[in-house]
């Protein structure tokens, strides 16, 4: 807990933040309503990181992967008594999506299917035994996917193989899931076991996810994001959405989840996730002052 009236908060960024007039205009909201409530909020980027002690709270905007600099700004913020989020317990296990899957199974949380595989385990009757299953075309994943990266459908074993193979360079399992198309993914923003917001994130049109790359292109195309208030989202949606942040922590997560014939299965649950002005706070615009009052408790 921090225990002045007035308190230092930094938010963790890259430049790269700033390059989205929707995320950049979504940082200045909560700087100017950290600075509404009387708090400092200061902006630190890498070069910055030996003040991280001079502040009470930590606030990272940055990517986060135990291989990023914001896992090393929140491990030096944690390690030094700061309140912090994301916190690295919660990106250590957001960003192992097996351990993640693994978590869902033990505490039974409702998910969409999925099958853990390795490279020892992957051959011939391996594949054919995965399609019997899921039938055709199934989700591959890398355990450190982000922003719809390392996520690719496959089906056929040729294809199957190939994108195994790119993917198992950098790790030794994989997940491998049923291919389950929907129109849009729910996203439910939770905060310290409370719902914070609920979007409908659509997956663009001849696509079958919401962010997808562009044909010959790096760069990625989104769908659009609907907004709804709280209060007006299902009830079991957001009961699942609670129930699978249960086993990751108590900090911010955005929860991906598919409704399915009136069932809600969850696709995994995110630290660090996307608040873009216009976007995630459209219909619940105390987003900000609430995850101001939470790094402050």
């Amino acid at each position: 807990m921090v225990n002045i009236g007035l308190a230092n908060i930094a938010c963790f960024v890259e430049k790269y933040n700033f390059t989205d007039p929707k995320e950049a205009k979504a940082l200045e909201n909560f700087k100017f309503t950290a600075e509404k409530l009387g708090h400092n909020f200061n902006f630190m980027f890498r070069e910055n990181l030996l003040e991280i002690p001079k502040y009470d709270a930590v606030f990272i905007r940055a990517t986060t992967d135990p291989l990023f600099t914001a896992y090393i700004v929140s491990k030096t913020a944690w390690e030094t008594g700061l309140k912090v989020v994301d916190d690295p317990k919660s990106i250590q296990i957001c960003g192992n999506k097996i351990h993640l899957y693994s978590l869902f199974e033990k505490y039974d949380v409702p998910r969409i299917p999925t099958i853990i595989i390795n490279k020892d385990d992957f051959h011939h009757k391996r594949i054919l035994e995965i399609f019997r299953t899921f039938g055709r075309p199934v989700v591959v994943k890398a355990p450190y996917t982000s922003f719809s990266r390392y996520v690719e459908k496959v089906a056929c074993e040729t294809s199957f193989r190939e994108v195994a193979k790119r993917f198992f360079r950098k790790s030794d399992v994989l997940a491998v899931q049923k291919f389950t198309p929907t129109a849009f993914d729910w996203r439910v923003g939770v905060l310290n076991g409370e719902v914070l917001y609920v979007c409908k994130y659509m997956v663009p049109k001849g696509r079958w996810k919401h962010g997808a790359k562009r044909r010959g292109k790096p760069s990625f195309v989104w769908g659009r994001t609907v907004s709804l208030k709280k209060e007006n989202a299902p009830a079991k949606l957001k009961e699942t959405a609670l129930k699978a942040c249960a086993v990751v922590g108590n900090g911010l997560y955005g929860v991906d989840i598919k409704e399915v014939d009136g069932n809600y299965l969850v696709v995994e649950v995110n630290d660090n996730p996307s608040i873009y002005a216009g976007q995630e706070d459209l219909r619940n615009k105390d987003v900000y002052e609430k995850i101001i009052k939470y790094l402050i408790d």
